[in-house]
């Protein structure tokens, strides 16, 4: 038997028996990401970079369509039956992504697109993984997203960027994937945001915790 199996086996031989054991209906857990409160600007950003619309980021519909994603190679993909996303994972990273980019005053309006806002950029992406690998026995998550930033006036195409990150995962619980998936996906946020800053520097930054 492979050794990346075995946490999986366990999990499935631990519903067996609680199934066959009392006969009662198993319902789903659910899970939400969690990402640390977003740094507060202590500047306006300037009119002149105008306002930001953000398209709500896509994602194949395998890894947004509710249960929760692992490969045991990479070829197979399968799911967490009973264990399933609270909300969609596209707005849970759209809303820390709009969070983070409001915190940084890089715009002086940031709103999701086609709430009546007239925008002089959209920001739009894909999540393109956002889910548990196993690597010759060893249990990862990965997450990786994508942007890229359009100016409206001239239809072009001004910023783009991948953030990608991989981290070990230490509880084998789904609840341990879960954390660490948010972590990854909390990184990998982070990232894009500061490379989009690059582009746009940001008025001064502080952390909460230093505001008395």
């Amino acid at each position: 038997m492979r050794p990346q199996y075995t946490h999986r086996l366990a999990i499935v031989f631990l519903a067996i028996l609680t199934t066959a054991g009392c006969g009662a209906v198993r319902y789903p857990k659910n899970y939400v990401l969690t990402f640390p409160p977003a740094p507060l600007s202590l500047s306006a950003p300037r009119d002149m970079r105008g306002a930001l619309a953000i398209q709500q980021f896509q994602c194949p519909e395998y890894l947004c369509e509710g249960r929760i994603v692992y490969r045991s190679s990479p070829e197979e993909v399968e799911f967490y039956e009973f264990h399933r996303w609270a909300m969609n994972p596209r707005d849970m990273i759209t809303q820390s992504i709009a969070d983070r980019i409001r915190s940084q005053a890089l715009f002086n309006n940031v709103a999701f697109k086609g709430t009546g806002i007239e925008p002089a950029y959209v920001l739009k992406g894909n999540i393109e993984w956002l889910e548990e690998t196993d690597q010759g026995g060893d249990v990862r998550v990965v997450c990786t997203i994508s942007a890229q930033l359009l100016a409206t006036q001239t239809k072009s195409i001004i910023w783009t960027h991948t953030e990608s990150q991989t981290i070990a995962v230490q509880d084998r619980t789904v609840a341990g994937i879960v954390s660490s998936l948010s972590t990854a996906a909390g990184m990998a946020v982070d990232n894009l945001v500061k490379s989009l800053g690059e582009t746009f520097p940001s008025a001064t930054v502080v952390k909460r915790e230093d505001i008395q």
